[in-house]
């Protein structure tokens, strides 16, 4: 790596894997923001079944991407995906949700490579990738082949980093490191962290995890395996996740500060936060509880089971029903609860990376029969993506997209058949539309390989979402999702983002009733509290430029 360019950069790199990078990153992204910075995020290489739509690299539009632009995640939804002429790819959704910190449309730039998880490879039982570069390629890789790559990869950071200045005309660019900066024996093959803050030549932070213990240990270390020359470039340290009053800290930030001869920022957790968490942790913390007996003695709250599968992805779905007060969220893998309906109100199958193979696991468990059981109570059930899929007759792998090819009987609700296409024939395109019985309007957008047909056009058989943005684009399909009963299926991520879509997919309440609630910004409010802890924008941009004053 090579080539300083001319836009400045500041990379938030970590003592380990989810010790807060995501969210710092676009703290920070937003204080810049609201100070009439232009600025952009950037993660060379994310491994993640979390993703979303993201303009593609061959469309240098600079349309909508003004830092004094005020585009939330829905207002972009809503005017981008008018234009049919837009063509696009996906990013991580961390890297999303910084593009929106920053007030800018995500564009592929912004993380030019992206990993999913394949499966495994039949021969010898390596463990495969989906590797899609900058979505112009696609390829089937194990982990070893991947690290063979590294030069070729490293040249395609740069220049990706390159093209998101030129397009974004941005003066920042604040970049996110992945898991430990430190892992040494991947050094060599590292194109995330420590090489690329060298090949830039710009400053970092270190951010460390206190709420598990042993931060000194992880700051004090990390010192201990960096070079000179790496640890001269770092700005500072932020201990982050800190629960209760910093006094209690100590002379903690003192003693550090002496141990490492860098500044100290200690950033307390925020409970309230509701911003989306590292792919898969977030899940594996909340399933930490799923022993936890489902208490009912609130007849008024709602209550939804989220049948954890073990490839879950896009969970980000699911964050704005755990924020709403009026439903109550139980995550489940292998805990089948005790209750079902009326106690009960709802059940969803997720996204999932390998849909057959998730809906293998789930027939081997007694979710079956308690899915079976709850429908004919009159529970509501609620697939998106992946779990629609699951809801159908037959989902097929012809040419074994995700692993051996074949074809596996659904669950039988919907009458829908899906055939699992190459990634090549991968459908990413945000989309808005109205509920199609109750006319309630959803945002949201499609990410997936499936082509699903419905066999049943009667009475039974209806869509669940009718789309708004079809007559502008030929392309584009008219209707989307089915449902019969109160069993739905849609392929539209998003589609619970208001309390009245809600209330009218997990419920059997009106939702005429249910006024959407004024959304927060809860970017604005985590950029305030890294002001409040000293990470202010005179801080940041003396640590971006090394001047003493910001005028």
């Amino acid at each position: 790596m090579s080539n300083q360019p001319m836009v400045k950069s500041i990379a938030v790199l970590g003592t380990g894997s989810d010790v807060g990078k995501s969210v710092i990153s676009a703290g920070i992204c937003r204080i810049l923001s609201n100070n009439s910075v232009t600025v952009a995020p950037f993660k060379a290489q994310n491994m993640s079944n979390n993703a979303e739509p993201a303009l593609l690299s061959s469309h240098h539009n600079n349309t909508n991407v003004s830092p004094s632009s005020t585009h939330s995640k829905d207002e972009y939804y809503r005017t981008d995906a008018n234009n049919s002429r837009q063509l696009w790819g996906e990013i991580g959704s961390a890297q999303s949700l910084q593009a929106q910190a920053c007030r800018i449309v995500p564009r592929v730039e912004m993380n030019p490579i992206l990993l999913k998880s394949g499966g495994r490879r039949e021969s010898d039982g390596a463990f495969l990738c989906n590797v899609i570069v900058m979505v112009s390629s696609f390829a089937v890789e194990d982990y070893g082949s991947l690290g063979q790559r590294t030069e070729t990869l490293k040249t395609l950071v740069m220049e990706a980093h390159k093209q998101l200045a030129e397009v974004t005309g941005a003066q920042v660019i604040v970049i996110e490191g992945a898991v430990s900066c430190t892992e040494l024996n991947l050094m060599e093959r590292d194109i995330v962290n420590l090489p690329l803050v060298r090949a830039l030549n710009c400053p970092w932070l270190l951010v460390a995890n206190i709420d598990p213990g042993g931060v000194f240990a992880q700051i004090v270390g990390t010192k201990a395996c960096v070079s000179k020359e790496d640890w001269d470039l770092c700005a500072g340290v932020i201990v982050n996740r800190l629960r209760g009053d910093v006094k209690y800290f100590e002379p903690g930030p003192k003693m550090l500060e002496d141990m490492i001869g860098k500044p100290i920022f200690v950033v307390p957790y925020l409970s309230d936060l509701n911003l989306p968490e590292e792919d898969g942790l977030g899940v594996e913390r909340r399933l930490a509880n799923e022993h936890e007996p489902i208490v009912v003695d609130d007849t008024t709250l709602k209550r939804v089971v989220v049948i954890a599968y073990p490839h879950i992805a896009i969970t980000s779905d699911l964050i704005p029903l755990e924020n709403d007060d009026y439903f109550k969220v139980y995550w489940r893998r292998h805990c089948i609860p005790a209750q079902t309906y009326p106690e009960i109100s709802a059940i969803i199958l997720p996204g999932s990376r390998l849909t057959r193979s998730d809906l293998e696991w789930l027939k081997q468990t007694e979710w079956v029969s308690y899915i079976e059981t709850f429908v004919k109570l009159g529970g509501n059930v609620l697939g998106i993506c992946g779990g629609y899929q699951m809801l159908g007759r037959e989902v097929l792998d012809p040419v074994g997209v995700e692993g051996e090819s074949g074809t596996s009987m659904g669950l039988g609700y919907l009458p829908i058949t899906t055939i699992i296409e190459p990634a090549e024939c991968k459908v990413v395109r945000p989309r808005r539309g109205r509920l199609f019985r109750t006319n309630l309007p959803v945002n949201g957008f499609e990410l997936h390989c499936g082509r699903t047909s419905n066999s049943d056009d009667g009475p039974c058989s209806l869509p669940l979402v009718t789309f708004l943005d079809s007559d502008e684009c030929q392309q584009l399909s008219t209707k989307d999702g089915t449902q019969v009963g109160n069993v739905r299926g849609t392929y539209i991520h998003g589609i619970l983002e208001t309390k009245r879509a809600r209330v009218a997919l997990l419920t059997n309440d009106s939702a005429d009733d249910r006024n959407d609630e004024k959304k927060q910004d809860h970017i604005d409010k985590f950029a305030h509290h890294l002001e409040q802890c000293g990470l202010d924008y005179k801080r940041i941009m003396k640590m971006v430029w090394s001047i003493d004053e910001v005028h």
